[in-house]
């Protein structure tokens, strides 16, 4: 029978090995042996010392061929050290002896060099073939563990788009945690309950889950999930299964900014599964979708900052285009002031200087000096109004008033001008006694300017007053018609800015200040209607509709005969 080395019995010294490093050898979880130049134990470790069924001190100064089973013990120990002295080391399994009789084991044996004999020559490893299994089973699961957090570490960054993103998250949980589906809600900022974000599924499309289990934004287990911040699970029968959902809180920097779901069709796989890896892969998701909100608010942040910079860009244009119809309108107005006054001296002057022939051509150019004293006037009008308006001061008298006499007489008015250039003027029969709600004056005035633009634009052709009055509605519009110059598309919405025609062309050709449509949307407006320009185009005539708001009891009467001009 092996006998323990005399030298160690008798106390010899302990291999000079660290503290530290003697307290994992004697704490490892498998069997450790150190043996010296003689192939005896100077130390064994608590595992062996188990197997072996006797305490660590016990086996001090036995040989190694202690644990063999083998009747050839020492030929086989030979055979051992002979192919560590060749190889560098042994390693295969044996069966060794052990408490429990012959047992399968995975034996490593490796040499160190040393330059004292007292030290350990060689160590032994030696792992029960039940353990080693373990040993790769739980590597195997660390493995796939990490695999499932890498991958879900990609889909994290793998699109910019929000919802790409989740739902490529999604997948790689339904694929790395072998579930069936899963869903991700997210908590918007500044909002109550959750909303949907994410979600995959490999499910079969004849299963259906009951309406109770499916998560949404009011779910029961998911919301308590995010109050309570813990996994909540509920199960319930599915097609002769068990289907089991567990909700996990997706949490970042202690903050719940979302909710994950995962279902298994067989409940007994999320019960074998490490319920701390779900919970790694929650804050991992966590993470994510808080960094999402970031990226989110950065994008709003700079959309914002881009939205401001257009605004900006766009004011300063309105600015400069307003210096610009101002500088026009100062061009313009100063031409039009002049022209009349001109023609006022050079008309009195004549008359003044004694130069006309007859009193009928002293009256002709006195006409003509009045006619151009109230073109001065109309135009100072302008002027004052629009400041007045401006600045608040504009006091308008608005009361119920028939619309017919003032058709009439503006009718009357202009329709000499029509004539003068041999325009087919109309104002189309409406009902009589048609009332509005308006100032007769300012109603008068913002007529004339509309009507009088329909003449002065319209070389040939036709202007026509409508008056459009349905039963039931709470406005009467008056419709003015023409077929003159129109209007190209681009440019119809600068004519109801002050200071502002078409375009400068127009206004040499056709004079004005630029005013007359600026104070009419002013004016209506101020009465409570509003106005609208349409137009088919350049050369395609011209409609301007204004809506006024009809008077409290209207009654009508029947229509009088046109009147034309």
């Amino acid at each position: 029978m092996d006998r323990p080395h005399p030298a160690l019995v008798a106390g010899a010294s302990i291999p000079n090995v660290g503290d530290a490093l003697l307290m994992h050898f004697d704490r490892a979880p498998f069997g450790l042996l150190l043996l010296g130049e003689d192939r005896r134990i100077l130390r064994a470790n608590d595992a062996i010392a188990q197997l072996a069924g006797m305490p660590a001190a016990s086996l001090l100064g036995f040989s190694l061929r202690r644990f063999l089973s083998s009747d050839a013990a020492f030929d086989l120990e030979d055979r051992l050290f002979d192919e560590v002295a060749a190889s560098g080391g042994w390693h295969g399994e044996l069966e060794i002896v052990t408490a429990m009789g012959d047992t399968p084991t995975m034996v490593s044996i490796t040499p160190v060099d040393t330059a004292d004999a007292r030290e350990a020559r060689y160590v032994v490893a030696v792992i029960e073939l039940g353990q080693q299994r373990w040993f790769e089973t739980e590597s195997s699961r660390r493995a796939a563990e990490l695999a499932a957090i890498a991958s879900i570490a990609v889909a994290t960054g793998g699109s910019a788009d929000p919802g790409g993103m989740l739902n490529a998250v999604a997948r790689a949980v339904v694929e790395q945690l072998e579930v069936d589906a899963c869903w991700i809600h997210r908590c918007e900022p500044g909002e109550g309950g959750v909303t949907l974000a994410g979600e995959a599924s490999t499910m079969n499309s004849s299963l259906r889950l009951p309406s109770l289990m499916l998560p949404g934004g009011e779910h029961p287990a998911l919301l308590r999930a995010l109050e309570t911040r813990e996994q909540v699970a509920e199960s319930e029968l599915l097609d002769r299964s068990i289907a089991t959902i567990v909700h996990a809180p997706l949490l970042a920097q202690d903050e719940a900014v979302g909710v994950i779901s995962i279902l298994s069709v067989e409940g007994e796989k999320l019960s074998a599964r490490n319920s701390e890896l779900f919970r790694t892969v929650s804050y991992q998701v966590g993470t994510a979708v808080q960094n999402l909100r970031l990226l989110e608010s950065i994008r709003l942040q700079q959309q914002l900052l881009q939205d401001k910079n257009e605004e900006l860009e766009l004011f300063v244009q309105e600015l400069i285009d307003a210096d610009r119809m101002k500088n026009e309108f100062l061009a313009n107005t100063s031409h039009e002031l002049r022209t009349p006054l001109n023609s006022i001296i050079g008309f009195l002057n004549l008359v003044l200087d004694g130069l006309c022939e007859s009193e009928d051509e002293q009256k002709e150019l006195l006409g003509h000096a009045l006619r151009s004293g109230r073109q001065l006037l109309s135009l100072i009008n302008d002027v004052l109004d629009l400041s007045r308006i401006q600045a608040g001061r504009l006091q308008l008298e608005v009361r119920d008033l028939d619309l017919a006499p003032v058709l009439d007489e503006v009718g009357s008015t202009l329709g000499v001008q029509a004539a003068e250039k041999h325009l087919d003027f109309m104002v189309a029969s409406f009902p009589r006694g048609t009332r509005v709600r308006a100032d007769e004056s300012r109603l008068r005035q913002v007529l004339v300017n509309v009507v009088g633009n329909a003449i002065k634009f319209t070389s040939r052709g036709a202007v026509r007053i409508e008056v459009v009055a349905p039963e039931g509605s709470p406005f009467v519009e008056v419709v003015v018609r023409d077929s003159g110059i129109g209007v190209p598309a681009e440019r119809m919405e600068r004519l109801f800015r002050k200071f502002s025609q078409a375009d400068a062309s127009t206004t040499r050709k056709f004079g004005g200040s630029g005013l007359g449509l600026a104070i009419v949307k002013e004016l209506v407006g101020l009465m409570g209607g509003d106005v609208r320009l349409e137009s088919g185009g350049e050369g395609q005539g011209t409609m301007v509709t204004i809506s006024l708001v009809r008077a409290g009891g209207a009654a009508t009467t029947p229509s009088d005969p046109p009147i034309s001009g």
